[in-house]
């Protein structure tokens, strides 16, 4: 159906231990339970060796390929209601665990729905939502194209449907086909799946249980008021200079935050889904929402008067609805100054107080200064972009990008291409990056260095005028990485919920973030 590239090991890179098994091996790689069926089976091993079916471990080796998400394209239409549906879930289920292993995301595209509208989050919330997902038109193969145009090169695209949608597709390598095959008394007893030129006939549950299943029973979105410590963390941010990691847990209304490089998880329950968080000192404070009111939450001393904070989402111009599609992306950093909190909502900045609050249209980018209250910051005015603390009288188009970094470190580009670093002693030098590349960020590692991630989000690379270094060893996570805004730290997410916390400088681990501390 699509041309894709293929995640995982590969035969090219460093080894990475093993992955599953394989026909064909060196001796030392040879399974145990094949060493024993030596002794106590001489002839049928000799036989097995002779016709090749012995069994060995197969090596793992890193890849060094840029890894895209697995996009799961699901046909819920009348003809994948009842058994088909049980296929679904658990191909849905077995894609996911594959692309943890493969070191990918998963997200998943209701046909029917506006292409490109791809759903993420970890494997409950994506249940929960392809539950309810049921269409009541069938899809036709020109809806199929029109997702495919919104996937990137590196995606591993699949798509669950039934036969009849299926046979207008002239490629069906990754296309899981499932039908009814045979029935009781009481309905289908056995479903068909067909993937490529491959087929396998199932049983399915008796009926009570499919029913359950295909009610959601197991599976809906239980994170709400769960206050167990132990749900995969997500989407980690350094939001201020304190050495503090936060993350999403269990749901929208669950951060957690670790002191680096020591310190065990702790986990915040909230009064409602969180927006932006950070650390004040030794005060956590969160942004959320509650009863169409934006809130802060105040763990630790009282800051100014937050505690009374009520601003109307009418205010700021958000919907209810906006707000739970920013919960799932990364928690927005907040910042400090004179008794207000400053941060980025619905892709405007906003200052926040008990006094009201006010859009900061000028504003371009706000990171953390050397004093709590006292954040850098860089605005737009009249031709030119002011930026707090920039030496040598560099003046900045107001249209430029605008990274900032510590101290008095900036970059900035007028095509997100050639990027221009300026330091305390005034300009660095120029760089340039591919159309594809983000930057997230600069580090002082031998001179300011930019640190930029590639088109899938997973590749990371330190620049600078002099060389363009590749971080092998810190790409490939499951997700995009979060920089410290002035240390050399890089937050990593891997599979199971794991955040690798990385020295860039050091070029190692400072520490392993796991749910459960």
């Amino acid at each position: 159906m699509f041309s894709v590239t293929e995640g995982g090991s590969t035969e090219d890179g460093q080894p990475d231990g093993y992955d599953g098994l394989a026909a064909r091996g060196t001796i030392e790689r040879l399974l145990p339970s094949q060493l024993l069926l030596m002794q106590e089976l001489p002839d049928e091993f000799i036989r097995r060796a002779a016709g090749g079916e012995l069994l060995y471990l197969a090596p793992a080796n890193r890849s060094t390929a840029v890894r895209g998400r697995v996009a799961v394209l699901v046909d819920t239409g009348p003809g994948q209601l009842g058994a088909a549906r049980l296929v679904q879930l658990a191909a849905l289920i077995v894609l996911h665990r594959r692309a943890a292993g493969q070191g990918r995301s998963m997200v998943f595209g209701v046909l029917g729905e506006r292409p490109g509208s791809w759903r993420g989050g970890d494997l409950g919330k994506q249940l929960a939502g392809w539950l309810v997902a049921r269409k009541v038109a069938e899809p036709n193969p020109s809806t199929v194209w029109e997702w495919r145009e919104q996937l990137d090169a590196a995606d591993q695209a699949w798509l669950l449907t039934g036969p009849r949608l299926a046979s207008h597709l002239p490629d069906r390598s990754r296309v899981l086909v499932s039908n009814e095959q045979e029935w009781g008394v009481d309905g289908a007893t056995v479903v068909r799946v067909v993937v490529g030129e491959r087929h396998l006939d199932l049983p399915l549950p008796r009926g009570e249980v499919a029913l359950r299943v295909l009610r959601g029973t197991g599976f809906r979105d239980a994170s709400v008021g769960v206050s167990a410590g132990t749900g995969p963390l997500r989407m980690p941010m350094f939001p201020s200079a304190a050495p503090y990691l936060i993350a999403r847990g269990d749901g929208p209304a669950e951060v957690v935050s670790v002191r680096v490089p020591t310190g065990r998880p702790r986990r915040h329950q909230l009064p409602g889904p969180a927006l932006a968080a950070s650390w004040f000192g030794r005060r956590l404070v969160v942004l959320t929402c509650v009863d169409e009111t934006l809130r802060a939450v105040v763990t630790g001393k009282p800051l100014g008067r937050l505690q009374e904070l009520a601003v109307p989402l009418a205010a700021i111009g958000m919907t209810v609805s906006e707000v739970e599609a920013a919960t799932e992306g990364a928690l927005s950093p907040l910042y400090f100054q004179g008794g207000v909190l400053l941060c980025q909502l619905g892709g405007n900045w906003w200052s926040l107080s008990t006094e009201g609050s006010h859009q900061l249209s000028s504003y371009v980018t706000v990171a953390p200064g050397r004093q709590m209250d006292d954040p850098r910051m860089a605005w737009r005015a009249g031709t030119h972009i002011g930026v707090t603390g920039v030496a040598g009288g560099a003046r900045i188009p107001a249209n430029a990008q605008v990274v900032l970094g510590a101290g008095t470190r900036t970059a900035w580009s007028l095509g997100g291409t050639a990027w221009r670093i300026h330091a305390a002693a005034g300009l660095v030098g120029d760089v340039t990056v591919t159309k594809e590349t983000t930057v997230i960020g600069m580090v002082d590692i031998d001179g300011p260095q930019l640190v930029t991630l590639s088109s899938g989000g997973l590749i990371v690379r330190l620049v600078s005028p002099a060389r363009t270094q590749t971080l092998t060893r810190w790409s490939g996570g499951i997700a995009e990485p979060a920089l410290h805004p002035s240390e050399p730290w890089l937050a990593v997410p891997r599979p199971e919920g794991l955040i690798e916390v990385v020295d860039l400088a050091a070029n190692q681990i400072l520490r392993t973030v796991r749910s459960t501390g």
